[in-house]
């Protein structure tokens, strides 16, 4: 769509890269935050952030290479600038095991650090997605739909399955948000921030060109979210199960809990579009007084 996003005295910048930057950004944002309103050492938590980063990028980096041996040779695999690749599974697995192994030495607990990582984690993968899109990366299937679109470097239209997986990953954001500014049991933001994951990325990959492991690692982190959140919680998971399909029979058999379902559901859809177009409306206002000029290409 938009590989380059803008200009500013001559200067191109690429799409994915700003939109990995604000990532990077917004997400030491929030973990800041969290780490106020949870009175941690800010400056600990941070510098466990910085590490935690260039661990996921590494994996990343590595892991991108693994999936891609004839494009990548091992003197390449340095040269970013030149021959970049990321893989989002590498991201994973680097940051989680840095974390792992690092959290101790910052004397923070593992479960608590990884709540706080897991917000960081979430807003980082909704701005990269969007890179993405604009910059033609993990591009979705051809398709006619009216909401298909040309993507860079793609031939034909194709869904715009980053976007389709930045818009859950929002609604995943706001719902661990609220969770991590709440009273909470230790691992529990974690825990539904891993299967809020696996099962977005279970729903997105069929729309995705491109599949090879990634319905495994999908799947993976549901069952890891599921087991640490019932491990932390004591909860029982044959109880929750049956009570679920015990209120689902109740809202079939009742059209005032329908109604009242529908009517929250009408609420937080109305709240949810106003918040993003103040955003979107804030951020233009802001570009603008940078005299920034966005690129019309679309292919």
């Amino acid at each position: 769509m938009i590989p380059i996003l803008f200009s500013v005295s001559g200067f191109s910048v690429s799409s994915y890269g700003v939109f990995l930057a604000a990532g990077f950004l917004y997400g030491i944002f929030l973990i800041w935050r969290l780490a106020r309103a949870w009175d941690l050492d800010q400056e600990k938590v941070l510098d466990l952030t910085l590490v935690t980063f260039v661990g996921g990028l590494i994996g990343a980096r590595i892991y991108f290479a693994l999936e891609n041996p004839a494009l990548l040779s091992l003197p390449q695999i340095f040269l970013i600038h030149k021959f970049p690749g990321f893989s989002f599974w590498g991201a994973i697995l680097g940051g989680w095991l840095t974390l792992f192994l690092f959290a101790k030495r910052f004397k923070l607990e593992f479960l608590q650090a990884a709540d706080i990582a897991s917000v960081g984690l979430l807003s980082g993968m909704i701005f990269a997605n969007m890179g993405c899109l604009l910059g033609g990366c993990n591009v979705g299937i051809p398709s006619n739909l009216f909401f298909a679109l040309y993507m860079s470097g793609a031939v034909g239209k194709r869904i715009p399955v980053q976007g389709i997986e930045a818009f859950l990953l929002v609604l995943s954001l706001r719902n661990i948000w609220h969770k991590a500014t709440h009273f909470h049991l230790q691992g529990t933001v974690v825990s539904l921030s891993l299967i809020y994951i696996g099962i977005i990325k279970l729903l997105t990959e069929p729309l995705r060109e491109t599949h090879r492991m990634n319905y495994f690692l999908a799947l993976t982190l549901v069952i890891l979210g599921i087991v640490l959140f019932y491990k932390v919680t004591k909860r029982q998971i044959v109880k929750d199960l049956g009570d679920f399909v015990l209120m689902g029979v109740e809202i079939i058999k009742s059209g005032e809990k329908r109604k009242l379902m529908l009517f929250v559901f009408k609420k937080n859809w109305y709240n949810f579009k106003v918040s993003l177009w103040w955003r979107v409306k804030r951020i233009a206002k802001l570009l603008r007084r940078l005299n920034v000029r966005f690129s019309h290409k679309t292919n």
